[in-house]
Formats: structure tokens, sequence, C-alpha cells
């Protein structure tokens, strides 16, 4: 499988490192049934709202029109398809998590004709051809053609959803963490999270640089949260990826002026990262002879951003020289500390040190 590179504005990370990550959940509770339906039947939900096909982390219909027009004669030619994964909100909504261009495909054809079949291999007769314009015969091939679905039950753990979002998917692009997260954690969270992406806080922060398009910009967002929440020395699980759910969940349950508070937290603490870094806040300082400036490294992000949000501007602003002379010191003479916002920044041992190693630059500095 082929997939499309997409430079993020972020650095490549690895966060699992050499640790065992295992979050326990009753495999019992994985509740995933397998459903035939016609074509006609799913575009008729589709049509109907009840398959949401529009999910904010799959926005964009990747295939041209003649790939799309091979999906459609491969139908007409009784080619099976591959299954389809939905996850079921409730019975009367499903979001679609495995499948998204060929159903998209299927309901631009059928139900929106909104191009012509072009590029086919085997039925060069239909080219030019919208599906009004279809023999009846092949009409119906199309409407009553089986679909395999997997529906993937309410009553499944959201740690056990988690694992088969990033298993399943099959065509595209795999879901990245933080798209999977947007799916299982919808409420106030999501709507929090996209707020403050788009804000002109962030965006001046990060030099507007870091790329919505896999919600790269979101993932940064709740990292801040996760360890504002939760202080750092708290922090012991073994699975970064499902820390950061919980946060969702926790932001989900809060009251709105408990949200107005984080909210605006987050903003300060952008504030401070700009006026103490400028564009290079968030990044690994640049080599001797290397002329650009590195990408935004998350753990830098969650570090530094927590860290300086606890302490006045003005402070800050003061001693911003020294800050980044202190910085670059521990980069260049600390391999520990290089480790932890480099490889396995997840673990435990890697989170604690690089809290450790900010705060005492600060520390150093101010006192």
């Amino acid at each position: 499988m082929v997939q499309r590179v997409i430079d993020t504005g972020v650095e490549e990370e690895d966060i699992t490192g050499s640790e065992s990550i295992k979050q326990p959940y009753d495999p019992g509770r994985i509740n995933v049934v397998r459903q035939e339906m016609t074509v006609f039947q799913v575009l008729r939900k589709i049509k109907n709202k009840e398959i949401n096909l529009e999910p904010d982390f799959q926005r964009n219909l990747v295939w041209d029109e003649t790939r799309q027009s091979r999906l459609i004669e491969s139908i007409l030619i009784r080619i099976p398809l591959p299954s389809f994964y939905m996850d079921a909100i409730n019975d009367d909504e499903w979001l679609i998590i495995d499948g998204l261009q060929r159903l998209s495909t299927l309901d631009r054809y059928v139900n929106e004709e909104k191009f012509a079949l072009q590029g086919l291999e085997f039925l060069e007769e239909l080219k030019d051809k919208k599906f009004s314009q279809l023999p009846r015969s092949y009409q119906r091939r199309i409407e009553e053609t089986p679909l395999f679905l997997y529906i993937i039950r309410p009553e499944t753990p959201s740690e056990a959803k988690f694992t088969i979002f990033r298993r399943i998917n099959t065509g595209g692009m795999v879901l990245t963490a933080q798209e999977i997260r947007h799916c299982l954690y919808r409420g106030k969270s999501t709507e929090l999270l996209k707020e403050l992406a788009s804000s002109p806080e962030f965006r001046k922060a990060t030099s507007n640089s870091v790329s919505p398009a896999r919600m790269d910009d979101r993932e940064c967002v709740i990292r801040f949260f996760a360890f504002y929440l939760t202080p750092y020395y708290e922090y012991q699980k073994r699975d970064f990826d499902y820390f950061l759910g919980d946060t969702m969940v926790k932001i989900n349950q809060m009251p709105d002026n408990k949200i107005t508070q984080i909210s605006k937290a987050f903003k300060d603490a952008m504030a401070k990262a700009e006026a103490v870094f400028g564009e290079n806040a968030f990044r690994k300082p640049k080599g001797k002879d290397q002329r650009a400036r590195n990408p935004i490294n998350k753990a830098l992000f969650e570090a530094w951003s927590v860290c300086l949000q606890k302490y006045p501007l003005d402070v800050l602003v003061k001693n911003k020289e020294k800050i980044n002379k202190r910085f670059i010191y521990y980069m260049n003479n600390d391999p520990e500390f290089v480790n932890s916002i480099s490889q396995g920044t997840g673990e435990v041992k890697k989170v604690h040190k690089r809290f450790e190693i900010i705060e005492k630059i600060i520390r150093e500095v101010i006192n």
C-alpha cells in the first residue's frame, strides 16, 4: 500500500521506545458484529445521515475519477469488495473507520452523480456514463451488490477500540493516534482542541508551521493539557497514547468555567514560549553548520509550555537570553536529556527526565 507523505511541520517521534506497552482490558467486552447489506441499503443510510462520511480526521477524498471509475467497474464485473469497518456511536449513527474512499466513491457516483465513468479497462462502452445513464441491468447490479460491514458496537471499551482502529485501516492513510482519539472521545475536548489549535496564540508560538492535516496540531494541545492537569511526577502509565485519551475524557467531564480556565492557561503558555524563544520555540537548537531551523518537537512542546506557564511573563522575558543559553548547554552536554526528547518519549523515565531538566533550567536562571 502506498502512503501519501505529508509535511506536518513536526519532528517524527518514537513514543514507545523499549518499554512494553500493554493496556489491560477484558477481551470479552469487545463487541464487533458482521453485517451484510446491499449497496442500495448502505447508500440509503448515507443519504439519511446515518453513516458519517465526513469525520474531521478523514476530510479528503484522495482518489481521482479514474480510480473511482474502476471501483464502479469492479462492482459491475462482480469483483468482491473488501470489508468495511464502522464505529456505531448508536443505532442511528455510524462512523466510517475503514473504507471511506470506497463508500465516498459509491455515494458520489450513485447518490450524487458527481462524475461519469472514465479510464475503464473492460467495459469501455460505459465510458462517460453517469449512474442514471447506465442500462437498468447495470444499475441493479450495483445496487444489489452485497457489502460486508464490521460494526464496532458502543459497549466496546475505548481502549479496545483504539487498538482496533490502529490495526484495521487498509486503504488510504492509516489513522494517526490523535485522529483515533478524536473519533473516540468526541465532546468538549475535541471542540477545545480544534479551537486552540487554530488560535492566534498557538499559530504565533509555532510560527504557523504545524500542519492540521493529520491533527499534529491538536496533539500538541492535548499534550499540554495532559501535564497541566496531571503533574509530570504523577505520570506512571506505561502507555502514553492512553494517557492522552484519559486527558480527553477528563476535559469532556469538565464544567464550562473550568474549560475557560484551562484554555486561558494554554494561551498564556503559548505567549510566554513565543516571548522567550521567538521563532525557535519548541524546537531543538540548530547545529553549528545548520541553516534551516528544526521542526517542532512534541516532547519539547509539552515540557516547555507547561513549565513556562508557571512563571510571570516579565520575569521570563527579562531572563530569556540566559534561558536560551542554558537550554543549548543541556542539549550539548546532557545526552540523557537529548534522548528523552528523541527516543521512547512516552517512557516514564524519559517524561520525568525532560520535565526535570527544563524545570531546572528555569530555576537556575531565575534564582
